[in-house]
């Protein structure tokens, strides 16, 4: 393989780590996948002797660097409510996230019809302000145990700070075992960071 190829291939990684970012819908993961893609085609740009290009790239890496400071420093400030069986903004929720819902939760349909019904427990939404960043419904069957229908946060907060807010709070109201069932690759990575364990066919954290 040529220089002149290798080069070629730089340019071409740079720009396309550029354009995955703009599908991201994490801003974290958008900026910091944008940042190396800068970097990369940055390089290009100062190899092929494309000084307007690289002070660009260069631009971008600063305000890349500049706006993942300022997320770092700004704590989201979540609250909780419980709502109770039968509350209509829990299936006007559903039905606005359904299709993102459904990605983790291929079941969606079958609780979504029983909002209404004594079989959900506890229903929890946690938000930022005045926006909903996530929706929690599970089961009591016991004491201090929960068994999860849903436990889905937003494209913007899925950064599993929501995660971890909720679980505490769960903790404070005396839940002591949260039992889930889920076999999505990547919600098993995020039950993963929050401390849940497989057992057999299903996902268990203990507190």
């Amino acid at each position: 393989m040529s220089i002149s190829t290798i080069i070629e291939l730089v340019g071409y990684t740079g720009s396309l780590l550029v354009v995955i970012s703009m599908l991201m819908t994490s801003i974290t993961k958008l900026r910091v996948v944008n940042s190396l893609g800068c970097v990369i085609f940055g390089a290009y740009a100062l190899i092929i002797h494309s000084y307007p290009t690289a002070a660009l790239q260069a631009c971008l890496l600063t305000i890349n660097i500049y706006r993942l400071y300022n997320l770092s420093k700004n704590e989201k400030e979540y609250q909780i409510s419980e709502l109770k069986n039968g509350d209509s903004y829990i299936d006007f929720f559903l039905k606005s996230h359904y299709k993102d819902i459904e990605k983790y939760f291929p079941e969606v349909r079958s609780f979504s019809n029983n909002t209404t019904t004594d079989e959900v427990a506890r229903i929890c939404i946690v938000c930022v302000g005045s926006t909903t960043a996530g929706l929690f419904l599970a089961r009591e069957t016991s004491k201090g145990l929960l068994e999860i229908d849903l436990d889905y946060t937003t494209p913007e907060y899925r950064d599993c700070s929501v995660g971890k807010f909720l679980y505490d709070y769960l903790r404070n109201k005396g839940i002591t075992k949260i039992v889930a069932k889920n076999e999505v690759a990547e919600h098993i990575n995020y039950m993963k960071k929050m401390g849940f364990k497989r057992e057999g066919e299903i996902f268990v954290k203990t507190f």
